[in-house]
This record gives structure tokens, C-alpha cells and sequence, in this order.
């Protein structure tokens, strides 16, 4: 009677659960989104150099023109910095500033899967509407630039605006308008042209392939949708050009359709197949089942527009993405959302052999990776196994084991209830999303707090730069430097106050009386009149050099960030 009296009880739990399916997506989703955002360092590349526009900008208080380390830095338009630096000014007083700026993705975050819900309510019914959320979290690409700095972010949210608003444009055309609108000018001034072309041009091409669409009501739409984006587009271009003209070309023709046209320096590199190949593990698990969703649906792309949506705005962003020169794997981020949408649609109609493979599946991939967690926790902080410990402090020598007891316990919870869950979750063709979100979430959240300050240790330029600013002894004020790269230019001002003069910027040389320079192991010291006086790197880096000369002043060089 007891085992029966529990297992009743055990049962009317999972029943409330599933009747507040709402309120459990929403935490579950919080749980995720919060664990990586807090208690660490801003790390390389992009998070560090945009923290530091970020920094620049509560510094000196000009939100016109981004800058970093006392230039012009002009590579994405304002939107995302404006935000991050509100977050910074409000919650800086209970956070460390870098903490604190980061805080603005809940918002951004929040918002999308917001949106996620409301945009599956309205093509795949108000049922469907708590999984869209599901799906998207569960994305492995969504993982790392959720929880940094980059305005990615805000351009994920702004192409969820542009979904939900052609998604909703039948029930209610002014509404419709504003969020299209409104989605294209936040994907323009958080990273440009390219961010917002494929909204823009997914609306446009609509009634191409939609019949439905070719009439005046559609225009209209597509009117006042352009009415609403145009103060976006042009209020912060025109303050920018009547500020200074020469800046505004060089953020427009160069940064903008300059990276059409060539490679610029800080790009990055790929063929046009780039985003089709990152795409096979970036868009896991959703890719194979949005591609379902359109086999599925292939005699109805005429007129089902919770296909035909998603799949061109997909497309133009692929296809957009593919033909510009800077390709990176973060700016696959945006297509996550359409893929997400033709994922959740495809729910109700899995066979349950497809199914159950993926349930098993998803078991089988998060208890791998809970248990290579606990192995490599138990190596780093306990020394056992012996050899994976000693394998551990090679790859990051310094970290001092610190976690504390409560984050042991908070993590042996989550995986506890983790393990508890899988099997108490109705037979559905849902289960295997809600799992794989579930496993998302648990794992994520217990690697952030078991593992978080042994990649702080790794990523964290802060001791290398203290050991500069010791080794400079007040002189900060006249500093030249060579190959400094984005991001560190950015952490020398942060954390210690330091504006190098840049060769780069057309400064000479010597122009002070020291000059700092990042390299790699094998290059030599400078020749005459420089005297090398100080030699550092990060502590999980084995490549990275930076050398601190001094002009004609010859000392034995002291050393920051070495390994033991």
C-alpha cells in the first residue's frame, strides 16, 4: 500500500507538470539561459572586443559612434552595444560589469522563445505552441552565442519579429506590420544589411510561391511594414553622416558592402558550401526534421504558409550568408529559428519508429556526456584517475581547484533529476524533444557549475595583463603596440586602463617609449633600439606572445602568464 500510495502520488505530480506545460517550458528555458552568463571573465574573440565597445561607450559616454581603446570601431551598427550597456549601467551595482552587460541576453533570449510560442500558436495551433520552445533551446548552435556577448542575438530576435510578423499577417495586418517592420530595423542596427536583406527579401518573395499573398492587402502590408523600419534604417546612418562623413563611409562602403565585395581584416574564411557543411552539427537536432517537414509538405508549398515562411526565410539567409566574403559559424545563428518552426510542425506526424530512435538516441548522447562531466570533474578538482588529472593540468596549468560544495550538490541534483525524468514522461511523438531540452538544460547548467573556473583559467586574460601592468610600473600613460588584436586591445583597457597608439592607426613606432607586441613562440626579439623587458601569454595558450620592449634600455625580461 505504501509503494502504491507513492507511485500515485509520483504519478499526480507528473500529471500537474503536464497541465502547466507553459510554466515548465518557461523555467526549463530560464534554467538554460541564466548558467555562463555570470562568473567569468569576457573571452575571445567577439565577446571580449564587443564588451569592450561596451566598456568604451559607459566610459566616455558618446553612444553615437562605436569605439574600442580610444578608435572608431565601426563593424556593426549600435543596437546590441546600446542595450548591453543599459544592462551594465542598471545591474552593474550587484554585478561585476562584465557580468552584468552579458545579463541583457536573458531579454534577448527571452523574448525569442517568446515569439517561438507565439508564431508556432498561430501556423501549428495553440497546442503545439509550448513545444516551439523546446526545439529551439535543444539547438546545439544556439548553445555558446546565447550565453555571450555578440549581436547575434539581437539579430536571432529580430528575425523571430519578422517570423511571427508574416506569420500572423492574416489575423491581424497592422500588428503584422510593426513586428515585420520592427524585426527588420533591429537586424539592420544590431549588424547590418546583411542581417536584414533576408527578412526583407523573404517578405517581397512571398507571393511568388503564395497566391494567396498577390493582392492589395499583401502591399499594404508590405507598406507599412517599410513605414515602420524606416526610422531604424536611417535615424542612426544620417547622425552618424552628420557627424562625420568619413566615418559614415567607411562603416557603410567598407564594413557593410565592402564584405560583399572582399576578404576584410578580422574576416572570416570559407567556401560557399561553408554554412551548408557547419549546418550539419550547428542546426542539430532540427535540421533533419525541418528537411522532413518540407518532404512532408511538398505538394502544399503553394499554399501552406507555415511551410513556405519558414523555408524562404531560411533560404534568402542561406543563401545571403553563402555569397558574403566574412563567414563565421555564429552567423548561421539566425537561421535556427525557421528550422525550428518547420521542426515543431513536423511533431504530430513522426512515425514511432523515427520516434523512438530519437528518444533512445538523445538518452544514449546526454548520459555520455553527464558522465565524461563527472570523469573529468572528479580528474580536475580531485586528482582521480591519476593519468586523466595530470592530462587535465597540462592542458591548463595554474587553475586552483575551487568549486564549492553547493554547485557539487546542484549539479548531482540536476543530473539525479535528469535520470529520474526520462522514463516518467508519457509515451507522445513529443517525448524526444522534451528529453533532448530536458538533457540540454541539466548538462549545460551542471557544466557551468562544475566546470566554469577551469575554462575561466583558460580563456581569462586577466593575470597576464596584470603581470603588463606591473611590469610597465605607472608608465601606462605612452604605449605603442603592434599586432595587438581586437579583443586584447580591448581587455588592456578594461583591466588596466591602457590605450595603446597603433601602428596600424598610422602611429610610428616609437613614438613612446614603449611598445607592445603580440606574436607567436617562435619570433624573435626585436632588433636595436628596442630592448626586450617583459614576456607573456595567456595561461591556456601555447601559441600566443606578447613582448613589452622599452627603447634603449637594456633589463633581463620578467614574465606574466608562463607555465609552471
Amino acid at each position: 500500500m505504501i509503494l502504491g500510495a507513492q507511485k500515485f502520488r509520483f504519478e499526480s505530480i507528473v500529471t500537474v507538470l503536464e497541465d502547466r506545460r507553459g510554466w515548465i517550458v518557461g523555467a526549463l528555458c530560464l534554467l538554460w539561459m541564466i548558467p555562463g552568463l555570470v562568473a567569468r571573465e569576457p573571452w575571445k574573440p567577439e565577446e571580449a572586443y564587443i564588451f569592450g565597445v561596451v566598456y568604451q561607450w559607459l566610459e566616455t559616454g558618446d553612444w553615437l559612434v562605436p569605439g574600442l581603446a580610444g578608435e572608431p570601431f565601426l563593424r556593426h551598427p549600435p543596437f546590441y552595444y546600446w542595450t548591453a550597456a543599459i544592462a551594465g549601467k542598471l545591474l552593474s551595482p550587484v554585478f561585476a560589469l562584465h557580468d552584468a552587460v552579458r545579463l541583457i541576453n536573458v531579454l534577448y533570449g527571452a523574448a525569442t522563445f517568446s515569439l517561438m510560442a507565439a508564431t508556432v500558436a498561430h501556423l501549428q495551433g495553440r497546442l503545439q505552441a509550448w513545444l516551439g520552445p523546446l526545439v529551439l533551446v535543444g539547438c546545439i548552435g544556439l548553445l555558446q552565442p546565447a550565453h555571450q556577448l555578440v549581436p547575434e542575438n539581437a539579430v536571432l530576435l529580430a528575425h523571430a519579429l519578422g517570423a511571427y510578423g508574416l506569420a500572423t499577417l492574416g489575423a491581424a495586418r497592422a500588428p503584422a506590420a510593426l513586428s515585420l517592420g520592427c524585426g527588420i530595423g533591429l537586424a539592420f542596427l544590431s549588424r547590418g544589411v546583411i542581417s536584414a536583406l533576408p527578412l526583407a527579401l523573404s517578405a517581397l518573395m512571398l507571393p511568388i510561391v503564395l497566391p494567396a499573398l498577390r493582392n492589395r492587402q499583401y502591399l499594404r502590408f508590405l507598406l507599412l511594414s517599410f513605414i515602420v523600419a524606416l526610422p531604424w534604417l536611417t535615424l542612426w546612418p544620417a547622425a552618424l553622416y552628420a557627424h562625420d562623413a568619413h566615418l559614415f563611409h567607411e562603416w557603410w562602403w567598407i564594413q557593410q558592402i565592402g564584405r560583399f565585395r572582399t576578404d576584410l581584416p578580422g574576416a572570416g574564411h570559407g567556401s560557399p558550401a561553408y554554412y551548408l557543411k557547419a549546418l550539419s552539427w550547428f542546426a542539430w537536432p532540427v535540421l533533419p526534421f525541418a528537411a522532413y517537414a518540407l518532404w512532408l509538405a511538398r505538394g502544399e508549398w503553394r499554399s501552406n504558409i507555415a511551410v513556405t515562411m519558414p523555408a524562404m526565410l531560411f533560404a534568402t539567409t542561406l543563401v545571403l550568408l553563402s555569397v558574403n566574403h566574412d563567414k563565421r559559424e555564429v552567423f548561421a545563428l539566425p537561421m535556427l529559428f525557421p528550422l525550428s518552426l518547420l521542426a515543431t510542425a513536423t511533431v504530430p506526424a513522426l512515425r514511432r519508429g523515427a520516434v523512438n530512435a530519437f528518444f533512445w538516441f538523445g538518452i544514449a548522447f546526454f548520459l555520455f556526456f553527464f558522465a565524461a562531466l563527472w570523469f573529468y570533474f572528479a580528474a580536475i578538482d580531485f586528482g582521480v584517475p591519476e593519468r586523466a588529472a595530470r592530462h587535465m593540468a597540462r592542458m591548463e596549468p595554474g587553475y586552483v581547484p575551487g568549486v564549492s560544495l553547493a554547485s557539487m550538490v546542484a549539479a548531482a541534483v540536476l543530473t539525479a533529476i535528469w535520470v529520474l525524468t526520462l522514463f516518467n514522461i508519457r509515451r507522445s511523438p513529443a517525448r524526444p524533444f522534451v528529453t533532448w531540452a530536458a538533457g540540454a538544460a541539466a548538462f549545460w547548467t551542471a557544466l557551468m557549475l562544475l566546470m566554469i573556473g577551469w575554462a575561466d583559467n583558460a580563456k581569462s586574460y586577466r593575470p597576464m595583463i596584470a603581470s603588463l601592468s606591473h611590469a610597465l610600473a605607472g608608465h601606462e600613460g605612452c604605449v605603442s603596440s603592434l599586432s595587438l588584436g581586437e579583443s586584447q586591445r580591448a581587455l588592456l583597457h578594461y583591466y588596466a586602463g591602457l590605450k595603446t597608439k597603433r601602428v596600424e592607426s598610422g602611429n610610428r613606432s616609437d613614438a613612446c617609449a614603449y611598445l607592445l607586441v603580440e606574436g607567436t613562440v617562435g619570433e624573435g626579439p626585436l632588433g636595436s633600439p628596442w630592448m626586450l623587458m617583459w614576456e607573456g601569454h595567456r595561461a591556456g595558450d601555447d601559441q600566443e606572445r606578447f613582448r613589452l620592449y622599452r627603447q634603449g634600455v637594456a633589463a633581463p625580461p620578467a614574465t606574466g602568464g608562463a607555465r609552471q
